[in-house]
């Protein structure tokens, strides 16, 4: 996390806008209508281009409202990143809560959850921030979605210890590569069927 916090503002707005354009002119974009997508905070790829992006796309866009006291998540519809979020858990974005309370998302209906890390690996693992949240809403409520983590180059190493609770990526966008792996074809061929 250290290389990530010491990119310029800069540098980390020139990346998000370099990944942002690579996950948007990808044909997963097209071929998939509900997107889940976290808020960024702090030196994390920004999502902010890609919220709007998918909102002028006609997408339906959720992002994430966390239950601290429940260890988990819900997917909360927005149509306006600016006047639809507010402060939330730690002071990251996250629905206001007149939005919340009428826009939930039911996990199942997710096709796309587009992931933050501090971590990321050649094979599709990612160490979150310890918390959780992200493996139990996507093993458990959402496995059907395709997986997508954001990363700057420099988040992402050759190896990271994976436990079995651990979810995988399908895919794993950074500013000069995207890496994808098996499941994401079995996931797509089986949202054919």
């Amino acid at each position: 996390m250290r290389e990530r916090d010491s990119l310029s503002p800069e540098e980390r707005e020139q990346r998000s806008k370099q990944i942002a354009e690579r996950l948007l002119t990808d044909p997963l974009v097209k071929r998939h209508q509900t997107f889940f997508i976290y808020c960024s905070y702090r030196s994390e790829v920004a999502t902010n281009d890609l919220i709007k992006g998918f909102l002028q796309a006609e997408k339906i866009v959720a992002v994430p409202l966390c239950l601290p006291e429940q260890a988990g998540m819900q997917a909360v519809t927005i149509t306006d990143a600016t006047r639809d979020l507010c402060c939330g858990y730690r002071s990251i974005p996250e629905p206001i809560p007149s939005i919340a309370r009428k826009q939930t998302l039911t996990p199942s209906q997710i096709d796309v959850a587009i992931i933050p890390g501090v971590v990321f690996d050649r094979s599709g693992h990612r160490l979150g921030y310890g918390g959780g949240y992200y493996d139990r809403f996507l093993g458990g409520l959402a496995p059907q979605a395709v997986r997508i983590g954001l990363a700057f180059s420099c988040q992402l190493v050759h190896l990271l210890p994976a436990l079995p609770h651990d979810i995988p990526m399908d895919v794993v966008i950074t500013e000069e590569e995207l890496l994808r792996w098996p499941r994401l074809e079995k996931v797509l061929n089986s949202s054919v069927q």
